[in-house]
C-alpha cells in the first residue's frame, strides 16, 4: 500500500511539473488556447540554430570542375546556444567548366540551450530537453556563363533548393519548410592573376510559420570579398548575407567568413572561421578535409 501511495505521489508531482512547464510556454507565446504550437515558432534565422537558415556560401564566378566529397566538423558559439555538428558536402561535375551539381547535409548536431534562449525562441515544452538534431539537405545546380571572356571576368549561375529533411523543429533547430535560392556569382581578376574580387547577388526564399499568417519570406542575397589562389593554396574572405522584408523580424543575417584550403594530390585540408554580424549571433569554426575521387569530365 505504501508503495502504491508513493507511486501516486510521484505521478502527481510529475504532472504538476509538466503543467507548470506547459503554463510557462503558454504565457511566453500568449497562447490563444486553440492554435497549434507550431504556429508560434519563429522561423527566422535570428531565432533558430546555426544550421537552420545559413547564409549560402559565396561564389567566385567559377564552378567546381572536380568530383569530390568533403567532411568537416563545425563549432558554433553563442550566448545560450553552443552547437557542434558534422557537415557533409559532395560535388559532381557534369561538363567540365560548364555545369556541376552539389549536395550538402548536416547529419548530426549536438547543442545545449539556456533557459533564456528557450524562452526567446518559443521552444515548445516537449522539446526543451532535446540535445541532438539533423539538418536539411541542400542541393544546387551550377552553370558557368561567358566562358569566352573568363580571362577578364568569370560568371556562374547557381540554382539551389533546401529540402526540409531536418529534425528538431520544436526546439528551433530547423524550420520544417522548403526554401530555394538563385544567384549570380562573379570573379574579377586583378593584374596579379592570383588575386581576384569575388561577389554574388541573387534571391533567397523560404517558407515560414507565423501566427500572423505569413506564408513565406523573400530576401535579397548578396556578398563580396577577395580570393587568393596560387599553386596549392586558396584563401578567401568575404562578407555576405540576405535581407528579408519583415520589419525587425530577425530575417537579415549578415556574416563575415574567411576560409583557408591547402590542396594536396587528392585531398585538401580546410580551415574556416565565421562571425555573425547581424541577426546571426554565432562565432563558428570549421575544420576538415576534401577527397577528390573521380577524374573530371572532358
Amino acid at each position: 500500500m505504501k508503495v502504491i501511495s508513493l507511486i501516486w505521489v510521484c505521478f502527481i508531482l510529475a504532472s504538476d511539473v509538466r503543467s507548470q512547464s506547459d503554463y510557462s510556454w503558454e504565457q511566453t507565446v500568449n497562447w490563444d488556447g486553440i492554435t497549434h504550437w507550431s504556429k508560434y515558432m519563429i522561423t527566422q534565422p535570428a531565432f533558430q540554430g546555426p544550421n537552420a537558415l545559413p547564409v549560402p556560401s559565396i561564389g567566385n564566378g567559377s564552378i567546381d570542375s572536380v568530383n569530390y566529397i568533403g567532411l568537416t566538423g563545425n563549432l558554433h558559439f553563442s550566448p545560450g546556444d553552443n552547437t557542434q555538428n558534422l557537415f557533409l558536402k559532395g560535388n559532381y561535375c557534369l561538363v567540365k567548366k560548364v555545369a556541376s551539381i552539389d549536395i550538402s547535409w548536416v547529419p548530426i548536431e549536438f547543442f545545449i540551450l539556456s533557459d533564456s534562449i528557450i524562452f526567446k525562441r518559443h521552444v515548445y515544452t516537449d522539446y526543451k530537453d532535446l540535445k541532438t538534431a539533423t539538418g536539411d539537405v541542400h542541393f544546387s545546380t551550377n552553370i558557368q556563363l561567358l566562358n569566352k571572356w573568363r580571362n577578364k571576368i568569370q560568371l556562374a549561375l547557381r540554382l539551389g533548393f533546401r529540402y526540409p529533411s531536418g529534425s528538431g523543429f520544436g526546439a528551433a533547430r530547423n524550420v520544417d519548410g522548403p526554401g530555394y535560392y538563385f544567384d549570380l556569382s562573379y570573379g574579377k581578376p586583378f593584374r596579379n592573376k592570383h588575386l581576384k574580387l569575388i561577389g554574388m547577388f541573387g534571391f533567397y526564399v523560404w517558407q515560414i510559420f507565423s501566427i500572423n499568417n505569413y506564408g513565406q519570406n523573400d530576401a535579397f542575397l548578396f556578398g563580396t570579398g577577395l580570393e587568393w589562389n596560387k599553386k596549392n593554396i586558396r584563401l578567401q574572405s568575404s562578407v555576405s548575407g540576405y535581407l528579408g522584408w519583415i520589419h525587425k523580424g530577425g530575417d537579415k543575417p549578415i556574416v563575415f567568413r574567411t576560409r583557408f584550403e591547402n590542396r594536396f594530390k587528392r585531398t585538401s585540408l580546410l580551415l574556416g572561421f565565421q562571425q555573425g554580424l547581424h541577426d546571426f549571433k554565432y562565432s563558428s569554426f570549421e575544420f576538415g578535409m576534401i577527397y577528390r575521387f573521380f577524374k573530371s569530365p572532358k
